[in-house]
């Protein structure tokens, strides 16, 4: 693939294919159209810098592979060195990059999964002792209107007992 000048039909269908929807990968134009993988990079670049390109672009959003074959691939490559990871990769048809990049958001996860539910089990925490408090008070203040109810009615006993004592 020499540095050939590529016909406007060719450049074109590359870069829609770069854009969403459709993400395709570099290297999967680059033979698809039949250019170098060099000149697709290009592309790329200049549709990046006329902000025709997501920003964040993942590695992931370029694949074709489905959640269950990430987990396997992220899985089976878990303990593999470089140089394993490398040979593991170019078999089956992925980037190193790629591999990381699903490794560490499979971390990622796990790890706010786990930092949620610390935050959650405290919350939990805070609000059986908000819970108790308020149970407290509300068993004090019980008792405070009982003891009131109770006075008022031995008040109106006296009252009603010295109120026949004068009558007689």
């Amino acid at each position: 693939m020499a540095n050939i000048a590529v016909d406007r039909k060719t450049k074109e269908q590359g870069q829609i294919w770069l854009m969403p929807p459709y993400s395709y990968s570099i290297r999967h134009i680059a033979t698809e159209l039949k250019v170098s993988i060099g000149i697709v990079h290009k592309w790329r670049q200049k549709l990046s810098e006329d902000g025709l390109l997501p920003e964040h672009e993942t590695v992931e959003s370029n694949c074709n592979f489905s959640p269950d074959q990430i987990f396997s691939f992220v899985v089976d490559t878990a303990t593999l060195s470089e140089h394993e990871l490398s040979a593991y990769c170019r078999e089956h048809g992925l980037f190193v990059e790629q591999v990381k990049q699903w490794k560490a958001l499979s971390i990622q996860a796990h790890q706010n999964q786990r930092q949620s539910k610390y935050r959650e089990d405290l919350q939990r925490r805070a609000d059986k002792k908000r819970i108790r408090e308020l149970e407290r008070e509300l068993e004090r203040k019980n008792k405070a209107l009982a003891e009131t109810a109770a006075l008022l009615v031995l008040r109106e006993k006296f009252n009603a007992l010295w109120d026949n004592s004068e009558e007689d």
